[in-house]
Protein backbone atom coordinates (compact mmCIF):
# COMPACT_ATOMS: atom_id res chain seq x y z
CA UNK A 1 0.00 0.00 0.00
CA UNK A 2 0.88 3.60 -0.63
CA UNK A 3 2.44 5.24 2.13
CA UNK A 4 1.03 9.06 0.59
CA UNK A 5 -1.94 9.17 -1.98
CA UNK A 6 -2.95 12.41 -3.40
CA UNK A 7 -5.93 11.65 -4.94
CA UNK A 8 -7.75 14.13 -7.55
CA UNK A 9 -6.53 17.41 -5.53
CA UNK A 10 -7.47 20.88 -6.58
CA UNK A 11 -6.52 24.28 -4.79
CA UNK A 12 -7.76 27.64 -6.07
CA UNK A 13 -7.03 30.42 -4.66
CA UNK A 14 -10.16 32.99 -5.54
CA UNK A 15 -10.20 32.70 -9.92
CA UNK A 16 -6.85 30.84 -9.94
CA UNK A 17 -6.52 27.27 -10.32
CA UNK A 18 -3.09 26.54 -9.00
CA UNK A 19 -3.75 22.56 -8.97
CA UNK A 20 -5.92 21.26 -10.96
CA UNK A 21 -7.08 17.76 -10.29
CA UNK A 22 -3.97 15.85 -9.47
CA UNK A 23 -3.11 12.61 -8.47
CA UNK A 24 -0.13 10.34 -7.62
CA UNK A 25 1.17 8.16 -4.91
CA UNK A 26 4.56 7.34 -2.76
CA UNK A 27 5.54 3.94 -2.07
CA UNK A 28 7.56 3.36 1.19
CA UNK A 29 10.99 3.38 1.18
CA UNK A 30 11.16 5.47 -1.83
CA UNK A 31 12.73 8.90 -3.18
CA UNK A 32 9.63 10.23 -5.21
CA UNK A 33 10.56 13.35 -7.05
CA UNK A 34 8.14 16.31 -7.86
CA UNK A 35 9.60 18.45 -10.44
CA UNK A 36 8.28 20.68 -12.94
CA UNK A 37 8.89 24.40 -14.59
CA UNK A 38 8.34 27.62 -12.21
CA UNK A 39 4.74 28.00 -11.25
CA UNK A 40 4.06 24.43 -11.88
CA UNK A 41 2.39 24.01 -8.56
CA UNK A 42 5.12 21.99 -6.51
CA UNK A 43 5.22 24.04 -3.28
CA UNK A 44 1.35 24.73 -3.71
CA UNK A 45 1.43 20.74 -3.79
CA UNK A 46 3.89 20.54 -0.66
CA UNK A 47 2.21 23.00 1.47
CA UNK A 48 -1.29 20.95 0.66
CA UNK A 49 0.40 18.01 1.90
CA UNK A 50 2.18 19.80 4.97
CA UNK A 51 -0.92 21.17 5.93
CA UNK A 52 0.09 24.64 5.70
CA UNK A 53 -3.16 24.99 2.89
CA UNK A 54 -6.35 22.65 2.75
CA UNK A 55 -7.30 22.04 -0.72
CA UNK A 56 -10.12 23.14 -2.30
CA UNK A 57 -11.17 19.62 -3.05
CA UNK A 58 -9.16 16.12 -3.45
CA UNK A 59 -8.11 13.55 -0.99
CA UNK A 60 -4.48 13.34 0.94
CA UNK A 61 -3.82 10.22 2.72
CA UNK A 62 -1.25 9.18 4.56
CA UNK A 63 -1.00 5.14 5.17
CA UNK A 64 -4.35 4.94 4.18
CA UNK A 65 -5.70 7.41 6.75
CA UNK A 66 -7.24 10.72 5.48
CA UNK A 67 -5.09 13.79 6.57
CA UNK A 68 -6.45 16.30 4.09
CA UNK A 69 -7.14 19.59 6.29
CA UNK A 70 -5.37 18.64 9.01
CA UNK A 71 -2.90 20.92 10.53
CA UNK A 72 0.31 21.17 10.26
CA UNK A 73 0.91 20.36 14.08
CA UNK A 74 -1.04 17.29 13.92
CA UNK A 75 0.05 16.04 10.42
CA UNK A 76 3.78 16.29 11.74
CA UNK A 77 2.57 14.01 14.82
CA UNK A 78 1.54 12.19 12.14
CA UNK A 79 4.93 11.61 10.79
CA UNK A 80 5.43 14.30 8.02
CA UNK A 81 7.90 16.67 8.32
CA UNK A 82 8.94 19.29 5.89
CA UNK A 83 12.09 21.27 4.92
CA UNK A 84 11.93 24.44 3.48
CA UNK A 85 13.58 26.33 0.37
CA UNK A 86 15.59 28.50 2.33
CA UNK A 87 17.32 26.75 5.13
CA UNK A 88 15.20 27.62 8.55
CA UNK A 89 17.64 27.91 11.38
CA UNK A 90 18.08 28.97 14.23
CA UNK A 91 21.17 31.09 13.48
CA UNK A 92 22.32 32.19 17.14
CA UNK A 93 21.89 28.63 18.48
CA UNK A 94 24.70 25.84 18.25
CA UNK A 95 24.14 22.84 15.68
CA UNK A 96 23.10 20.72 19.06
CA UNK A 97 20.53 23.09 20.10
CA UNK A 98 19.13 23.71 16.97
CA UNK A 99 18.79 20.32 16.60
CA UNK A 100 16.85 19.96 20.33
CA UNK A 101 14.53 22.20 19.18
CA UNK A 102 13.65 19.17 16.74
CA UNK A 103 12.73 17.22 19.31
CA UNK A 104 9.75 19.17 20.44
CA UNK A 105 6.82 17.27 19.41
CA UNK A 106 7.96 13.82 21.28
CA UNK A 107 9.36 15.58 24.34
CA UNK A 108 6.55 17.36 25.32
CA UNK A 109 5.74 17.52 29.00
CA UNK A 110 3.38 18.60 31.42
CA UNK A 111 2.92 19.88 35.11
CA UNK A 112 2.22 16.21 36.62
CA UNK A 113 5.53 15.15 34.99
CA UNK A 114 7.60 18.13 36.35
CA UNK A 115 6.28 17.58 39.93
CA UNK A 116 6.98 13.91 39.27
CA UNK A 117 10.30 14.89 37.36
CA UNK A 118 9.71 13.08 34.32
CA UNK A 119 10.02 15.78 32.32
CA UNK A 120 14.21 15.09 33.61
CA UNK A 121 14.30 12.05 31.67
CA UNK A 122 12.44 12.87 28.51
CA UNK A 123 14.83 15.54 28.25
CA UNK A 124 17.74 13.24 28.71
CA UNK A 125 15.92 11.01 25.83
CA UNK A 126 16.07 14.00 23.70
CA UNK A 127 19.64 15.33 23.96
CA UNK A 128 20.34 11.15 23.40
CA UNK A 129 18.19 11.53 20.46
CA UNK A 130 20.07 14.64 19.43
CA UNK A 131 23.03 13.54 19.41
CA UNK A 132 22.76 10.37 17.74
CA UNK A 133 20.63 12.31 14.94
CA UNK A 134 23.81 14.52 14.54
CA UNK A 135 26.47 11.37 14.25
CA UNK A 136 24.47 10.24 11.76
CA UNK A 137 24.23 13.31 9.72
CA UNK A 138 28.15 13.85 10.49
CA UNK A 139 27.66 17.03 12.52
CA UNK A 140 28.74 15.86 15.66
CA UNK A 141 31.98 17.73 15.72
CA UNK A 142 30.22 21.02 14.73
CA UNK A 143 27.80 19.99 17.84
CA UNK A 144 28.95 23.51 19.52
CA UNK A 145 29.18 25.62 16.36
CA UNK A 146 26.81 28.56 16.02
CA UNK A 147 24.29 27.20 13.19
CA UNK A 148 25.54 31.07 11.30
CA UNK A 149 28.83 30.09 10.82
CA UNK A 150 28.18 26.62 8.90
CA UNK A 151 28.71 26.63 5.46
CA UNK A 152 25.33 25.94 3.34
CA UNK A 153 26.28 22.31 2.99
CA UNK A 154 26.33 21.46 6.85
CA UNK A 155 23.29 24.56 7.43
CA UNK A 156 21.11 21.93 5.00
CA UNK A 157 22.73 18.93 6.56
CA UNK A 158 21.60 20.69 9.89
CA UNK A 159 17.92 21.21 8.59
CA UNK A 160 17.55 17.61 7.88
CA UNK A 161 18.48 16.55 11.37
CA UNK A 162 16.16 19.11 12.61
CA UNK A 163 13.56 17.36 10.63
CA UNK A 164 15.22 13.25 11.08
CA UNK A 165 15.08 13.74 14.75
CA UNK A 166 11.58 14.22 15.07
CA UNK A 167 11.68 10.26 13.68
CA UNK A 168 9.81 11.12 10.78
CA UNK A 169 8.11 8.38 8.47
CA UNK A 170 8.24 10.86 5.56
CA UNK A 171 10.13 14.01 4.92
CA UNK A 172 9.19 16.33 2.23
CA UNK A 173 12.26 18.14 1.13
CA UNK A 174 12.29 21.22 -0.96
CA UNK A 175 15.11 22.21 -3.05
CA UNK A 176 17.52 20.41 -1.01
CA UNK A 177 20.30 21.23 -3.92
CA UNK A 178 19.56 24.39 -4.72
CA UNK A 179 22.75 27.04 -4.59
CA UNK A 180 24.95 23.98 -3.95
CA UNK A 181 28.38 23.58 -6.16
CA UNK A 182 28.74 20.03 -7.10
CA UNK A 183 30.67 18.93 -4.45
CA UNK A 184 28.03 19.83 -1.62
CA UNK A 185 25.29 18.68 -4.13
CA UNK A 186 27.15 14.91 -4.14
CA UNK A 187 27.43 14.96 -0.73
CA UNK A 188 23.95 16.06 -0.21
CA UNK A 189 22.72 13.29 -2.69
CA UNK A 190 24.60 10.61 -0.23
CA UNK A 191 23.24 12.00 3.00
CA UNK A 192 19.77 11.88 1.38
CA UNK A 193 20.42 8.25 0.32
CA UNK A 194 21.43 7.49 4.03
CA UNK A 195 18.15 9.32 5.02
CA UNK A 196 16.05 6.92 3.05
CA UNK A 197 17.93 3.71 4.25
CA UNK A 198 17.34 4.71 7.91
CA UNK A 199 12.96 3.64 7.37
CA UNK A 200 12.37 7.44 5.53
CA UNK A 201 10.42 7.67 2.57
CA UNK A 202 11.21 10.91 0.78
CA UNK A 203 9.48 13.41 -1.67
CA UNK A 204 12.12 15.71 -3.04
CA UNK A 205 10.69 19.11 -5.34
CA UNK A 206 14.65 20.16 -6.77
CA UNK A 207 15.57 21.84 -10.02
CA UNK A 208 18.33 19.92 -10.23
CA UNK A 209 17.90 17.73 -12.64
CA UNK A 210 21.67 15.85 -12.52
CA UNK A 211 20.47 15.32 -8.70
CA UNK A 212 16.60 14.16 -9.73
CA UNK A 213 17.74 11.80 -12.43
CA UNK A 214 20.14 9.98 -10.06
CA UNK A 215 18.73 10.05 -6.95
CA UNK A 216 14.78 9.42 -7.76
CA UNK A 217 13.11 6.41 -7.78
CA UNK A 218 9.93 7.58 -9.37
CA UNK A 219 8.75 11.29 -10.82
CA UNK A 220 5.77 12.60 -10.79
CA UNK A 221 5.79 15.69 -13.20
CA UNK A 222 3.51 18.72 -12.92
CA UNK A 223 3.09 21.88 -15.39
CA UNK A 224 0.63 24.69 -15.44
CA UNK A 225 -1.13 22.66 -11.85
CA UNK A 226 -1.91 19.73 -13.89
CA UNK A 227 -0.44 16.44 -14.11
CA UNK A 228 2.15 15.66 -17.03
CA UNK A 229 3.72 12.78 -16.26
CA UNK A 230 4.37 10.15 -14.00
CA UNK A 231 7.03 6.77 -13.99
CA UNK A 232 10.93 6.68 -13.21
CA UNK A 233 13.66 8.69 -14.15
CA UNK A 234 14.55 7.13 -17.62
CA UNK A 235 10.65 7.38 -18.80
CA UNK A 236 10.32 10.62 -17.96
CA UNK A 237 13.72 11.88 -19.75
CA UNK A 238 12.43 10.45 -22.50
CA UNK A 239 8.36 11.74 -22.47
CA UNK A 240 8.06 14.19 -25.34
CA UNK A 241 5.80 16.55 -23.32
CA UNK A 242 8.70 16.59 -20.66
CA UNK A 243 11.28 17.79 -22.50
CA UNK A 244 9.07 20.38 -24.29
CA UNK A 245 7.32 21.57 -21.31
CA UNK A 246 10.55 21.29 -18.64
CA UNK A 247 13.95 19.83 -20.28
CA UNK A 248 14.09 21.97 -23.40
CA UNK A 249 16.49 24.10 -24.23
CA UNK A 250 20.00 24.62 -22.46
CA UNK A 251 18.62 21.41 -20.03
CA UNK A 252 17.97 18.98 -22.70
Amino acid sequence: MAILEVRNLTKQFGGLTALNDVSFSVEPGEIHGLIGPNGAGKSTMFKNIAGFYAPTSGEIRFDGRDITGLKPSRISHEGIVRTFQETTLFQELSVFDNVLVGTHNRSRTDIFSAILGLDRQKQREAEDSAIEVMEFMGLADRRDQLAAELPLGSQRALAIAIALVSKPRLMLMDEPFAGMNPEETGHMMDLTRRVRESGVTIVLVEHDMKAVMGLCDRLTVLNFGTLLARGSPEEVRNNPDVISAYLGGSHA
